[in-house]
């Protein structure tokens, strides 16, 4: 009788422990589904500190640079003119010559404009470069991504 209830208690224990090691898995099975539909190429956050200070002093700097840039490529394409938000903007690519004393930095920014609440622009890039004085010139503005239907 000892031997039966010994037996039927580590078949309890082991099942318990299955369901307990199985069922957080199945649980982030949706938060899968549901990261698959945003767009992966774009890491936004409304968390600063989760990212680099550096990369945040960078958004905040050209941010109205860029909404310049934005503002003018959607009004030349007879398009809603979008917000952009510094949280949708992130810094993709930072590259400079380093054979020049004085090195121009191109700077790449990858944004996610709206016009609404939930109407998405699409995702875009614009292209900067700063000289060693300060002066910053935009050299491209493009859409990278149509929004979804």
């Amino acid at each position: 009788m000892k031997r039966i209830v010994h037996i039927k208690l580590r078949t309890v224990l082991g099942i318990l422990c299955l369901v307990i090691c199985i069922l957080p898995s199945t649980q982030n099975m949706k938060k899968a589904e549901a990261a698959e539909s945003i767009p992966s190429s774009v890491p936004y956050t409304a968390d600063w500190t989760a990212l680099p200070l550096a990369d945040v002093a960078l958004v905040n700097t050209y941010l109205p640079h860029i909404t310049e840039a934005a503002q003018a490529y959607y009004s030349q394409m007879g398009e809603a003119v979008p917000v952009i938000s510094w949280y949708y903007v992130s810094l993709k690519e930072m590259t400079a010559d380093p054979q020049k004393t004085n090195p121009e930095v191109t700077l790449t920014f990858t944004l996610t404009p709206y016009t609404g609440a939930h109407n998405i622009a699409g995702v875009d890039e614009v292209t900067f470069r700063a000289s060693h004085t300060g002066q910053i010139t935009l050299l491209e503005y493009q859409r990278i991504q149509d929004p979804a239907a």
